[in-house]
Protein backbone atom coordinates (compact mmCIF):
# COMPACT_ATOMS: atom_id res chain seq x y z
CA UNK A 1 0.00 0.00 0.00
CA UNK A 2 3.00 2.42 0.60
CA UNK A 3 3.44 2.71 -2.98
CA UNK A 4 -0.45 4.19 -3.67
CA UNK A 5 0.98 7.15 -1.25
CA UNK A 6 3.04 8.89 -4.41
CA UNK A 7 0.06 9.05 -6.53
CA UNK A 8 -0.61 12.87 -7.55
CA UNK A 9 -4.12 13.44 -9.18
CA UNK A 10 -3.71 17.41 -9.67
CA UNK A 11 -0.83 17.60 -11.26
CA UNK A 12 -2.62 19.39 -14.46
CA UNK A 13 -5.06 21.69 -12.78
CA UNK A 14 -6.39 22.58 -16.09
CA UNK A 15 -5.48 19.22 -17.96
CA UNK A 16 -2.91 18.31 -20.08
CA UNK A 17 -3.50 20.96 -23.45
CA UNK A 18 -4.82 18.99 -26.53
CA UNK A 19 -6.19 19.94 -30.10
CA UNK A 20 -9.30 16.96 -29.16
CA UNK A 21 -12.89 17.91 -30.21
CA UNK A 22 -14.93 16.79 -27.91
CA UNK A 23 -16.83 18.59 -25.57
CA UNK A 24 -19.47 18.46 -22.52
CA UNK A 25 -22.18 17.88 -25.14
CA UNK A 26 -20.81 15.17 -26.99
CA UNK A 27 -19.89 13.51 -23.85
CA UNK A 28 -23.59 13.50 -22.86
CA UNK A 29 -24.56 11.89 -26.79
CA UNK A 30 -22.20 9.09 -26.17
CA UNK A 31 -23.24 8.18 -22.45
CA UNK A 32 -26.75 8.58 -23.57
CA UNK A 33 -26.70 6.41 -25.92
CA UNK A 34 -23.87 4.23 -24.45
CA UNK A 35 -26.64 3.21 -21.60
CA UNK A 36 -29.89 3.79 -23.75
CA UNK A 37 -30.50 0.54 -25.89
CA UNK A 38 -31.44 -3.01 -25.83
CA UNK A 39 -32.03 -2.73 -21.92
CA UNK A 40 -35.19 -0.87 -22.39
CA UNK A 41 -36.97 -3.67 -23.85
CA UNK A 42 -36.80 -5.62 -20.90
CA UNK A 43 -37.40 -2.92 -18.28
CA UNK A 44 -41.26 -3.05 -17.79
CA UNK A 45 -40.96 -7.07 -17.31
CA UNK A 46 -38.37 -6.29 -14.41
CA UNK A 47 -41.03 -3.92 -12.45
CA UNK A 48 -43.49 -6.56 -13.37
CA UNK A 49 -41.25 -8.65 -10.65
CA UNK A 50 -40.39 -6.01 -8.27
CA UNK A 51 -44.49 -4.37 -8.30
CA UNK A 52 -45.48 -0.84 -8.17
CA UNK A 53 -43.52 0.18 -5.18
CA UNK A 54 -39.60 -1.84 -5.81
CA UNK A 55 -39.61 -1.32 -9.42
CA UNK A 56 -39.67 2.49 -9.52
CA UNK A 57 -37.62 2.25 -6.33
CA UNK A 58 -35.03 -0.02 -7.56
CA UNK A 59 -34.37 1.78 -11.10
CA UNK A 60 -33.83 5.40 -9.00
CA UNK A 61 -31.39 3.34 -6.54
CA UNK A 62 -29.52 1.99 -9.80
CA UNK A 63 -29.54 5.60 -11.35
CA UNK A 64 -28.08 6.73 -7.95
CA UNK A 65 -25.69 4.57 -8.30
CA UNK A 66 -24.44 5.24 -11.22
CA UNK A 67 -24.36 8.62 -10.64
CA UNK A 68 -22.22 8.32 -8.00
CA UNK A 69 -19.88 5.83 -9.02
CA UNK A 70 -19.56 7.42 -12.06
CA UNK A 71 -18.68 10.62 -10.70
CA UNK A 72 -16.02 9.16 -8.61
CA UNK A 73 -14.00 6.90 -11.61
CA UNK A 74 -13.79 10.39 -13.56
CA UNK A 75 -11.45 11.29 -10.83
CA UNK A 76 -8.81 8.35 -12.14
CA UNK A 77 -8.57 9.70 -15.69
CA UNK A 78 -5.25 11.76 -14.97
CA UNK A 79 -2.62 10.37 -12.34
CA UNK A 80 0.59 11.14 -11.88
CA UNK A 81 0.18 13.12 -15.10
CA UNK A 82 -0.47 10.69 -17.20
CA UNK A 83 -3.66 10.12 -19.36
CA UNK A 84 -5.76 7.01 -18.47
CA UNK A 85 -7.76 6.39 -21.81
CA UNK A 86 -8.88 3.36 -21.00
CA UNK A 87 -10.22 1.84 -18.47
CA UNK A 88 -8.40 -1.29 -17.61
CA UNK A 89 -5.01 1.56 -18.11
CA UNK A 90 -6.52 3.30 -14.92
CA UNK A 91 -7.11 0.26 -12.96
CA UNK A 92 -3.41 -0.81 -13.47
CA UNK A 93 -1.93 2.13 -12.71
CA UNK A 94 -3.62 3.02 -9.40
CA UNK A 95 -4.41 -0.32 -8.18
CA UNK A 96 -1.62 -2.39 -9.63
CA UNK A 97 -1.32 -4.77 -12.11
CA UNK A 98 -2.84 -7.94 -10.17
CA UNK A 99 -6.30 -5.42 -10.67
CA UNK A 100 -5.59 -4.60 -14.08
CA UNK A 101 -6.18 -8.11 -15.06
CA UNK A 102 -9.31 -8.53 -13.06
CA UNK A 103 -10.98 -5.81 -14.61
CA UNK A 104 -9.72 -6.98 -18.55
CA UNK A 105 -11.23 -10.78 -17.23
CA UNK A 106 -14.67 -8.84 -16.36
CA UNK A 107 -14.35 -6.19 -20.11
CA UNK A 108 -13.60 -9.64 -22.02
CA UNK A 109 -17.00 -11.49 -20.58
CA UNK A 110 -19.19 -8.01 -20.75
CA UNK A 111 -18.23 -7.70 -24.48
CA UNK A 112 -18.78 -11.26 -25.42
CA UNK A 113 -22.13 -11.43 -23.11
CA UNK A 114 -23.44 -8.14 -24.75
CA UNK A 115 -22.39 -9.59 -28.04
CA UNK A 116 -24.27 -12.72 -27.64
CA UNK A 117 -27.39 -11.12 -26.19
CA UNK A 118 -27.41 -8.41 -29.12
CA UNK A 119 -27.47 -11.67 -31.65
CA UNK A 120 -30.60 -12.97 -29.43
CA UNK A 121 -31.89 -9.59 -29.67
CA UNK A 122 -31.55 -9.21 -33.37
CA UNK A 123 -32.82 -12.29 -34.02
CA UNK A 124 -35.99 -12.22 -32.25
CA UNK A 125 -36.65 -9.22 -33.87
CA UNK A 126 -36.92 -10.57 -37.02
CA UNK A 127 -38.82 -13.27 -35.96
CA UNK A 128 -41.29 -11.05 -34.54
CA UNK A 129 -41.49 -8.97 -37.51
CA UNK A 130 -41.92 -11.94 -40.14
CA UNK A 131 -44.79 -12.70 -37.35
CA UNK A 132 -46.19 -9.82 -37.99
CA UNK A 133 -45.61 -9.19 -41.84
CA UNK A 134 -46.97 -12.78 -42.65
CA UNK A 135 -50.03 -12.06 -40.16
CA UNK A 136 -49.62 -14.62 -37.54
CA UNK A 137 -48.37 -17.18 -40.17
CA UNK A 138 -45.55 -20.00 -39.93
CA UNK A 139 -42.77 -17.59 -41.97
CA UNK A 140 -39.14 -16.56 -40.65
CA UNK A 141 -40.69 -17.86 -36.97
CA UNK A 142 -37.70 -20.53 -36.63
CA UNK A 143 -35.32 -18.73 -34.15
CA UNK A 144 -32.13 -20.69 -34.79
CA UNK A 145 -32.92 -19.62 -38.38
CA UNK A 146 -33.44 -16.29 -37.31
CA UNK A 147 -30.15 -16.03 -35.86
CA UNK A 148 -27.96 -17.63 -39.05
CA UNK A 149 -29.16 -14.82 -40.89
CA UNK A 150 -27.91 -12.27 -38.51
CA UNK A 151 -24.67 -14.22 -38.13
CA UNK A 152 -24.22 -14.03 -41.55
CA UNK A 153 -24.60 -10.53 -41.80
CA UNK A 154 -22.42 -10.11 -39.06
CA UNK A 155 -19.76 -12.17 -40.76
CA UNK A 156 -19.75 -10.08 -43.78
CA UNK A 157 -19.86 -6.13 -41.76
CA UNK A 158 -16.71 -7.57 -39.26
CA UNK A 159 -14.90 -7.67 -42.51
CA UNK A 160 -14.42 -3.74 -42.15
CA UNK A 161 -11.07 -3.25 -40.96
CA UNK A 162 -11.83 -1.27 -37.70
CA UNK A 163 -14.37 1.12 -36.39
CA UNK A 164 -13.37 4.05 -37.77
CA UNK A 165 -13.64 2.82 -40.90
CA UNK A 166 -17.41 2.13 -40.19
CA UNK A 167 -18.32 5.18 -38.71
CA UNK A 168 -21.63 5.06 -39.76
CA UNK A 169 -22.29 2.59 -36.88
CA UNK A 170 -22.10 5.27 -34.34
CA UNK A 171 -24.90 6.94 -36.02
CA UNK A 172 -27.15 4.19 -37.08
CA UNK A 173 -27.51 3.00 -33.66
CA UNK A 174 -28.42 6.28 -31.85
CA UNK A 175 -30.96 6.68 -34.58
CA UNK A 176 -32.67 3.32 -34.52
CA UNK A 177 -32.09 3.27 -30.72
CA UNK A 178 -34.29 6.81 -30.80
CA UNK A 179 -36.75 5.29 -32.78
CA UNK A 180 -37.54 1.95 -30.85
CA UNK A 181 -37.29 3.34 -27.34
CA UNK A 182 -39.59 6.34 -28.78
CA UNK A 183 -42.00 4.07 -30.00
CA UNK A 184 -41.92 1.62 -26.43
CA UNK A 185 -42.56 4.91 -25.00
CA UNK A 186 -45.37 6.36 -27.11
CA UNK A 187 -47.13 3.01 -27.37
CA UNK A 188 -47.05 2.72 -23.15
CA UNK A 189 -48.50 5.89 -22.87
CA UNK A 190 -51.39 5.28 -25.45
CA UNK A 191 -52.34 2.39 -23.09
CA UNK A 192 -51.05 3.00 -19.82
CA UNK A 193 -54.92 4.15 -18.93
CA UNK A 194 -55.55 0.66 -18.10
CA UNK A 195 -53.93 0.73 -14.84
CA UNK A 196 -52.83 -2.41 -14.00
CA UNK A 197 -50.35 -3.93 -12.15
CA UNK A 198 -49.78 -4.35 -7.96
CA UNK A 199 -47.83 -3.50 -5.04
CA UNK A 200 -46.53 -7.42 -5.01
CA UNK A 201 -45.63 -7.90 -8.60
CA UNK A 202 -45.45 -11.05 -10.31
CA UNK A 203 -46.93 -13.87 -8.11
CA UNK A 204 -45.81 -17.00 -7.57
CA UNK A 205 -43.94 -19.21 -5.07
CA UNK A 206 -41.46 -18.12 -2.41
CA UNK A 207 -38.62 -20.04 -4.55
CA UNK A 208 -39.58 -18.61 -8.00
CA UNK A 209 -41.02 -15.34 -6.55
CA UNK A 210 -36.80 -14.79 -5.17
CA UNK A 211 -35.22 -15.70 -7.86
CA UNK A 212 -37.69 -13.90 -10.27
CA UNK A 213 -36.95 -10.18 -8.14
CA UNK A 214 -32.91 -11.24 -8.36
CA UNK A 215 -32.81 -11.58 -12.16
CA UNK A 216 -35.20 -8.78 -12.43
CA UNK A 217 -32.49 -6.74 -10.75
CA UNK A 218 -29.50 -8.16 -12.78
CA UNK A 219 -31.76 -6.57 -15.93
CA UNK A 220 -31.72 -3.62 -14.14
CA UNK A 221 -27.94 -3.35 -13.95
CA UNK A 222 -28.08 -4.41 -17.79
CA UNK A 223 -29.98 -1.42 -18.45
CA UNK A 224 -27.13 0.79 -16.52
CA UNK A 225 -24.29 -0.82 -17.45
CA UNK A 226 -21.86 2.00 -19.13
CA UNK A 227 -18.66 2.50 -17.02
CA UNK A 228 -16.94 0.55 -19.17
CA UNK A 229 -16.58 3.13 -21.97
CA UNK A 230 -16.67 6.25 -19.09
CA UNK A 231 -13.28 6.68 -19.40
CA UNK A 232 -13.19 5.63 -23.58
CA UNK A 233 -15.43 9.45 -23.65
CA UNK A 234 -13.43 11.42 -21.84
CA UNK A 235 -10.83 10.74 -23.12
CA UNK A 236 -12.21 12.24 -26.16
CA UNK A 237 -12.33 15.81 -24.60
CA UNK A 238 -10.79 19.13 -25.05
CA UNK A 239 -8.09 20.16 -22.60
CA UNK A 240 -8.33 22.76 -20.86
CA UNK A 241 -10.57 22.98 -18.88
CA UNK A 242 -10.11 19.68 -16.90
CA UNK A 243 -11.33 16.59 -18.21
CA UNK A 244 -12.86 15.09 -15.04
CA UNK A 245 -14.53 19.18 -14.78
CA UNK A 246 -16.69 17.98 -17.84
CA UNK A 247 -17.15 14.65 -17.58
CA UNK A 248 -18.58 14.66 -14.07
CA UNK A 249 -21.50 17.11 -15.00
CA UNK A 250 -21.32 14.87 -18.41
CA UNK A 251 -21.76 11.98 -16.71
CA UNK A 252 -24.67 13.15 -14.47
CA UNK A 253 -26.87 14.55 -17.45
CA UNK A 254 -26.09 11.75 -19.70
CA UNK A 255 -26.98 9.42 -16.72
CA UNK A 256 -30.08 11.25 -15.61
CA UNK A 257 -31.51 11.76 -19.03
CA UNK A 258 -31.29 7.86 -19.34
CA UNK A 259 -33.06 7.67 -16.33
CA UNK A 260 -36.12 9.56 -16.82
CA UNK A 261 -36.41 7.67 -20.37
CA UNK A 262 -35.65 4.52 -18.59
CA UNK A 263 -38.60 5.05 -15.40
CA UNK A 264 -41.24 6.51 -18.01
CA UNK A 265 -40.79 4.14 -20.40
CA UNK A 266 -41.28 0.84 -17.52
CA UNK A 267 -43.69 2.74 -15.53
CA UNK A 268 -46.38 3.38 -18.38
CA UNK A 269 -45.95 0.16 -19.87
CA UNK A 270 -46.17 -1.93 -16.36
CA UNK A 271 -49.22 0.15 -15.58
CA UNK A 272 -50.51 -1.13 -19.34
CA UNK A 273 -50.18 -4.34 -19.10
CA UNK A 274 -49.64 -5.31 -15.56
CA UNK A 275 -48.28 -8.27 -14.27
CA UNK A 276 -48.72 -10.13 -17.82
CA UNK A 277 -46.28 -7.17 -19.67
CA UNK A 278 -43.97 -9.00 -22.24
CA UNK A 279 -39.74 -9.82 -21.60
CA UNK A 280 -39.30 -8.05 -24.73
CA UNK A 281 -41.68 -5.60 -24.89
CA UNK A 282 -43.23 -4.56 -28.07
CA UNK A 283 -44.54 -8.43 -28.32
CA UNK A 284 -47.05 -6.92 -26.05
CA UNK A 285 -48.38 -4.63 -28.01
CA UNK A 286 -51.78 -5.12 -30.26
CA UNK A 287 -51.03 -2.72 -33.04
CA UNK A 288 -50.63 -0.66 -34.91
CA UNK A 289 -49.02 -3.41 -37.22
CA UNK A 290 -47.30 -0.83 -39.30
CA UNK A 291 -45.96 1.05 -36.52
CA UNK A 292 -44.74 -2.31 -34.82
CA UNK A 293 -42.64 -3.21 -38.03
CA UNK A 294 -40.85 -0.21 -37.65
CA UNK A 295 -39.47 -0.51 -34.23
CA UNK A 296 -38.40 -4.26 -35.08
CA UNK A 297 -36.66 -3.09 -37.99
CA UNK A 298 -35.20 -0.22 -35.78
CA UNK A 299 -34.11 -2.75 -33.36
CA UNK A 300 -32.62 -5.20 -35.52
CA UNK A 301 -30.30 -2.20 -37.07
CA UNK A 302 -29.43 -1.11 -33.80
CA UNK A 303 -28.46 -4.68 -32.69
CA UNK A 304 -26.79 -5.21 -36.38
CA UNK A 305 -24.59 -1.79 -35.81
CA UNK A 306 -24.38 -2.23 -31.93
CA UNK A 307 -22.35 -5.84 -32.31
CA UNK A 308 -20.18 -4.16 -34.46
CA UNK A 309 -18.99 -1.53 -31.79
CA UNK A 310 -18.67 -4.22 -29.11
CA UNK A 311 -16.94 -6.61 -31.19
CA UNK A 312 -14.33 -4.73 -33.01
CA UNK A 313 -12.64 -4.59 -29.46
CA UNK A 314 -12.24 -8.63 -29.76
CA UNK A 315 -11.04 -8.58 -33.04
CA UNK A 316 -8.38 -5.98 -32.21
CA UNK A 317 -7.62 -8.31 -29.29
CA UNK A 318 -7.13 -11.56 -31.26
CA UNK A 319 -5.57 -9.72 -34.09
CA UNK A 320 -3.22 -8.27 -31.86
CA UNK A 321 -1.48 -11.57 -30.67
CA UNK A 322 -1.49 -12.95 -34.31
CA UNK A 323 0.35 -9.56 -35.19
CA UNK A 324 2.85 -10.34 -31.84
CA UNK A 325 3.23 -13.95 -33.18
CA UNK A 326 4.21 -12.91 -36.25
CA UNK A 327 6.68 -10.21 -34.99
CA UNK A 328 8.16 -12.93 -33.02
CA UNK A 329 8.41 -14.98 -36.20
CA UNK A 330 10.19 -11.51 -38.08
CA UNK A 331 12.31 -10.97 -35.23
CA UNK A 332 13.49 -14.50 -35.71
CA UNK A 333 13.92 -14.33 -38.98
CA UNK A 334 16.42 -11.22 -38.75
CA UNK A 335 18.89 -13.27 -36.61
CA UNK A 336 18.98 -15.78 -39.28
CA UNK A 337 18.02 -16.51 -42.80
CA UNK A 338 16.01 -13.09 -43.84
CA UNK A 339 18.03 -10.45 -41.82
CA UNK A 340 16.80 -7.69 -44.75
CA UNK A 341 12.95 -8.86 -44.03
CA UNK A 342 13.07 -9.42 -40.52
CA UNK A 343 14.84 -5.50 -40.03
CA UNK A 344 12.09 -3.91 -41.97
CA UNK A 345 9.23 -5.23 -40.42
CA UNK A 346 10.56 -4.66 -36.95
CA UNK A 347 11.88 -1.04 -37.99
CA UNK A 348 8.17 0.05 -39.19
CA UNK A 349 6.47 -1.72 -36.35
CA UNK A 350 8.37 0.76 -34.26
CA UNK A 351 8.12 3.70 -35.87
CA UNK A 352 4.70 3.22 -36.02
CA UNK A 353 4.95 2.55 -32.16
CA UNK A 354 6.56 5.16 -30.94
CA UNK A 355 4.76 7.66 -33.08
CA UNK A 356 1.74 6.19 -31.05
CA UNK A 357 3.31 7.20 -27.91
CA UNK A 358 4.28 10.20 -28.97
CA UNK A 359 0.84 11.06 -29.62
CA UNK A 360 0.87 11.47 -33.52
CA UNK A 361 -0.84 9.82 -36.07
CA UNK A 362 1.23 6.66 -37.38
CA UNK A 363 3.15 7.23 -39.66
CA UNK A 364 4.91 4.61 -42.47
CA UNK A 365 9.09 4.94 -42.30
CA UNK A 366 8.56 4.54 -46.32
CA UNK A 367 5.66 5.82 -48.07
CA UNK A 368 4.41 2.22 -47.72
CA UNK A 369 7.04 -0.17 -49.69
CA UNK A 370 6.80 -3.23 -48.15
CA UNK A 371 9.05 -6.29 -47.51
CA UNK A 372 7.73 -9.50 -49.75
CA UNK A 373 5.88 -11.45 -47.68
CA UNK A 374 4.86 -8.86 -45.21
CA UNK A 375 2.36 -9.71 -42.54
CA UNK A 376 1.23 -6.13 -41.42
CA UNK A 377 -0.67 -4.14 -44.00
CA UNK A 378 -0.75 -0.42 -43.39
CA UNK A 379 -3.83 1.32 -44.75
CA UNK A 380 -3.12 4.16 -47.35
CA UNK A 381 -2.13 7.37 -45.46
CA UNK A 382 -4.92 9.56 -47.39
CA UNK A 383 -6.68 7.13 -46.86
CA UNK A 384 -6.03 7.21 -42.53
CA UNK A 385 -5.80 10.82 -42.45
CA UNK A 386 -9.19 11.36 -43.36
CA UNK A 387 -10.89 8.28 -41.11
CA UNK A 388 -8.29 10.07 -38.34
CA UNK A 389 -9.95 13.39 -38.66
CA UNK A 390 -13.56 12.35 -39.07
CA UNK A 391 -12.81 10.34 -35.61
CA UNK A 392 -11.94 13.60 -34.05
CA UNK A 393 -14.65 15.54 -35.45
CA UNK A 394 -17.30 13.16 -34.31
CA UNK A 395 -15.41 12.43 -31.12
CA UNK A 396 -15.53 8.84 -31.56
CA UNK A 397 -14.38 6.76 -28.58
CA UNK A 398 -13.07 3.04 -28.61
CA UNK A 399 -13.55 0.33 -26.39
CA UNK A 400 -10.82 -2.20 -25.25
CA UNK A 401 -11.02 -5.83 -23.92
CA UNK A 402 -7.51 -5.10 -21.66
CA UNK A 403 -6.35 -8.40 -23.14
CA UNK A 404 -5.09 -6.92 -26.58
CA UNK A 405 -1.34 -6.68 -26.84
CA UNK A 406 -0.23 -2.99 -27.23
CA UNK A 407 3.25 -3.33 -27.72
CA UNK A 408 2.24 -4.16 -31.74
CA UNK A 409 0.05 -1.55 -33.73
CA UNK A 410 -3.37 -1.75 -33.00
CA UNK A 411 -6.41 -1.70 -35.36
CA UNK A 412 -6.68 1.89 -34.53
CA UNK A 413 -3.24 2.72 -35.54
CA UNK A 414 -4.56 1.57 -39.06
CA UNK A 415 -2.34 -1.46 -39.12
CA UNK A 416 -4.10 -4.70 -40.20
CA UNK A 417 -3.80 -8.06 -40.99
CA UNK A 418 -4.23 -9.67 -44.40
CA UNK A 419 -7.65 -10.33 -45.60
CA UNK A 420 -7.77 -13.96 -45.65
CA UNK A 421 -6.40 -13.80 -41.56
CA UNK A 422 -8.68 -11.22 -40.67
CA UNK A 423 -11.62 -13.17 -42.14
CA UNK A 424 -10.82 -16.50 -40.53
CA UNK A 425 -10.94 -15.04 -37.18
CA UNK A 426 -13.39 -12.73 -37.08
CA UNK A 427 -15.87 -15.59 -38.71
CA UNK A 428 -15.00 -17.98 -36.28
CA UNK A 429 -16.07 -14.99 -33.34
CA UNK A 430 -19.11 -14.49 -34.90
CA UNK A 431 -19.83 -18.00 -36.00
CA UNK A 432 -19.16 -18.45 -31.48
CA UNK A 433 -21.48 -15.85 -30.50
CA UNK A 434 -24.05 -17.04 -33.22
CA UNK A 435 -24.12 -20.83 -31.88
CA UNK A 436 -24.48 -19.93 -28.47
CA UNK A 437 -26.98 -17.16 -29.36
CA UNK A 438 -28.50 -20.28 -31.46
CA UNK A 439 -28.72 -22.50 -28.05
CA UNK A 440 -29.71 -20.64 -25.30
CA UNK A 441 -31.89 -17.64 -27.00
CA UNK A 442 -33.56 -16.29 -23.82
CA UNK A 443 -33.56 -12.53 -24.01
CA UNK A 444 -33.88 -11.93 -20.29
CA UNK A 445 -32.12 -14.33 -18.62
CA UNK A 446 -29.21 -13.06 -20.69
CA UNK A 447 -29.47 -9.59 -20.29
CA UNK A 448 -29.68 -10.18 -16.45
CA UNK A 449 -26.53 -12.36 -16.70
CA UNK A 450 -24.73 -10.08 -18.28
CA UNK A 451 -25.90 -7.11 -16.13
CA UNK A 452 -25.77 -9.15 -12.57
CA UNK A 453 -22.24 -10.42 -13.48
CA UNK A 454 -20.17 -7.34 -14.63
CA UNK A 455 -22.00 -3.99 -13.01
CA UNK A 456 -20.77 -4.68 -9.45
CA UNK A 457 -16.91 -4.92 -10.49
CA UNK A 458 -16.84 -2.70 -13.44
CA UNK A 459 -19.58 -0.16 -12.23
CA UNK A 460 -19.14 -0.09 -8.37
CA UNK A 461 -16.84 -1.97 -6.84
CA UNK A 462 -13.04 -0.91 -9.17
CA UNK A 463 -14.21 2.78 -9.46
CA UNK A 464 -15.03 2.71 -5.48
CA UNK A 465 -11.76 1.33 -4.75
CA UNK A 466 -9.70 3.61 -7.18
CA UNK A 467 -11.45 6.51 -5.68
CA UNK A 468 -10.44 4.81 -1.91
CA UNK A 469 -6.95 4.79 -3.20
CA UNK A 470 -6.80 8.40 -4.55
CA UNK A 471 -8.48 10.42 -1.79
CA UNK A 472 -8.55 7.93 1.19
CA UNK A 473 -11.94 9.21 2.18
CA UNK A 474 -13.49 8.99 5.77
CA UNK A 475 -16.46 9.00 7.56
CA UNK A 476 -19.53 9.26 6.43
CA UNK A 477 -19.00 8.83 2.91
CA UNK A 478 -16.62 6.16 3.48
CA UNK A 479 -19.03 4.74 5.17
CA UNK A 480 -21.60 5.49 2.28
CA UNK A 481 -19.14 4.24 -0.03
CA UNK A 482 -18.44 0.91 1.94
CA UNK A 483 -22.47 0.21 2.07
CA UNK A 484 -22.73 0.76 -2.04
CA UNK A 485 -20.13 -1.49 -2.13
CA UNK A 486 -21.68 -4.50 0.65
CA UNK A 487 -24.99 -4.02 -0.68
CA UNK A 488 -24.88 -4.15 -4.50
CA UNK A 489 -22.25 -6.94 -4.45
CA UNK A 490 -24.64 -9.23 -2.46
CA UNK A 491 -27.38 -8.53 -5.31
CA UNK A 492 -25.26 -8.88 -8.28
CA UNK A 493 -24.56 -12.35 -7.05
CA UNK A 494 -27.55 -13.19 -6.00
CA UNK A 495 -28.60 -11.79 -9.33
CA UNK A 496 -26.08 -14.32 -11.04
CA UNK A 497 -27.54 -16.78 -9.57
CA UNK A 498 -30.64 -16.14 -10.57
CA UNK A 499 -29.84 -15.60 -14.16
CA UNK A 500 -28.04 -18.92 -14.49
CA UNK A 501 -30.82 -20.43 -13.08
CA UNK A 502 -33.31 -19.04 -15.73
CA UNK A 503 -31.19 -20.25 -18.45
CA UNK A 504 -30.92 -23.70 -16.92
CA UNK A 505 -34.38 -24.12 -16.99
CA UNK A 506 -35.43 -22.66 -19.92
CA UNK A 507 -32.87 -24.44 -21.28
CA UNK A 508 -34.19 -28.03 -20.58
CA UNK A 509 -37.43 -26.77 -22.03
CA UNK A 510 -36.69 -25.42 -25.11
CA UNK A 511 -36.48 -27.46 -28.58
CA UNK A 512 -33.83 -26.07 -30.27
CA UNK A 513 -35.07 -26.27 -33.71
CA UNK A 514 -38.04 -26.05 -33.14
CA UNK A 515 -40.38 -23.05 -34.82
Amino acid sequence: MSSFKTLVVDAHPHGIANEKTGTFWTAVMHIFCGIVGAGVLALPHSVAWLGWVGGPFMIIVFWLISCLTSWLLADAYEVNGVENGRYHHAVRNILGQRYGVIVSVFQLANLFLISITFSITGSTAMAAMGALVCGGGACFDSMWKMSCIFGAVEVLLSQVPSLESAWWVSTLGVVTSSIYSTIALALGIKYAGARQGDIRGIQANAVNKVFGVMNALGAIAFAYSFSIILLEIQDTLRQPPKASKTMKPAAIAGISAAFAFYFTVAVVNYSAFGNNVSGFILDAYPGPKWLLVVGYVCILLHMVSAYQVFGQPMFDTIESHIKAFHLKRAQAAADTEAPGKGAEELRRMSAAMQAKHQGAAPVDADPVPRAEGSFLRRMSPAVSERLSRLSATASMYRMSTGFANESVPLNEDHYFLPLWQRLLCRTLYVILTTVVAIVMPFFTDMAGLVGALTFFPLSVFLPIRCWRVLYHPTGAFSALLWFVEISMGIVCVCATVASVRGIILNWTTYKLFAS
